[in-house]
């Protein structure tokens, strides 16, 4: 079996590489840059190019499609020419070819603020920001494609946390550590699903062994509220930190100006869910795909701090070419202390 994987460079990519590696004869990462410390073939190329990705694509029977401009690039643009564009090339150049099955992995964001939990596959897709719609336009243009004969299954993951996961959540991890505090809406109270990158891998590897078109809402079976899970990661840090609530606090009505205004590096998506429980019923994907997922929300978190104070140990914590395990430039946000 020969198997593409786009976005084979970034960090979700990266991970599905290595975990199927030993499991196919053939591996080819397209991206426009090259992981050096990775095994098969480097395919440098751009998902708008559409004569690369058909050259790409031949010869190949699984292609697992990661590429994607993530949210906190926050350039709109860029999600409709990547998410939506690339992902039409994709299929395009997958159903001249005639590969014989394609794992499109998509976002819970396409749900935006749901509307009742915990959220099924066939629930109503809502996004509330323009990633979320990018991605529901990359789902939305997959059924068209299923509907002309291509194998086709969808993966929604939840946020995802894990080994060498940071983005975003390096501003959480440098709070802790620094036992400052840690703001939170609804005080906290919120049920919050994540799932770890290593259960991932599993489910969408899993998911391209299968005929037949699909969609599958991926995350941890355990999971807790916001509070109960940042309690947990300041107890097995033996941080000082406290969660503040900020509901009412003018912190959080600046934060959503200056997130419009991009001086911060948080989404309007990521403060309207912030405070919101949200979380998938996963009862579909373990018993099709014969799949369960081995960790915690609260242990992928875990997993994530202490990569963090690793990399940070040995200074290893350089801009990554994936957001998500690059330290986030905070913006503004370096002053967030002051007012929570």
């Amino acid at each position: 079996m020969n198997c593409l994987v786009t976005g084979g460079s970034g960090y979700l990519g990266s991970a599905l590489i290595k975990y199927i590696t030993p499991k196919f004869n053939s591996i080819s990462n397209f991206d426009t840059n090259k992981n050096d410390g990775q095994k098969g073939l480097y395919i440098k190329g751009d998902i708008l190019n559409f004569d690369q990705i058909l050259s790409a694509t031949k010869n190949i029977d699984i292609i697992y499609h990661c590429i994607a401009k993530v949210p906190i690039t926050k350039n709109s643009a860029e999600f409709i020419k990547v998410n939506e564009i690339g992902t039409e090339n994709l299929l395009k150049a997958a159903s001249i070819n005639n590969v014989k099955k394609i794992i499109f992995v998509s976002s819970s964001a396409v749900f935006g603020i749901p509307k009742k939990i915990p959220i099924l596959e066939e629930d109503e897709r809502n996004p509330v920001e323009k990633y979320g719609l990018s991605k529901k336009k990359g789902e939305d243009l997959c059924f068209q494609y299923i509907k002309n004969g291509l194998d086709i299954t969808i993966i929604r993951p939840r946020t995802i946390l894990g080994d060498n996961r940071l983005g975003i959540f390096s501003i959480l991890f440098e709070w802790i550590e620094k036992n400052q505090k840690l703001p939170v809406l609804n005080h906290g109270n919120n049920f919050y699903q994540f799932v770890d990158i290593e259960d991932l891998v599993v489910a969408i590897y899993k998911s391209s062994l299968l005929q037949g078109s699909n969609v599958f809402n991926i995350g941890a079976e355990k999971f807790d509220t916001i509070k109960n899970t940042l309690n947990t990661l300041i107890e097995k840090a033996r941080s000082q930190s406290q969660i503040k609530n900020i509901n009412q606090n003018i912190m959080f009505k600046i934060l959503t100006i200056l997130s419009r205004m991009n001086f911060v590096p948080l989404q309007d998506y990521h403060l309207k869910v912030y405070g919101e429980s949200v979380y998938f019923d996963i009862t579909k994907s373990k018993k099709i795909l014969n799949w369960s997922p081995k960790y915690s929300s609260s242990e992928s978190m875990i997993k994530s701090y202490e990569s963090y104070i690793y990399q940070k140990k040995n200074g290893e914590l350089s801009n990554k070419s994936s957001p998500h395990n690059s330290i986030l430039k905070k913006g503004l946000l370096k002053y967030a202390q002051i007012f929570i």
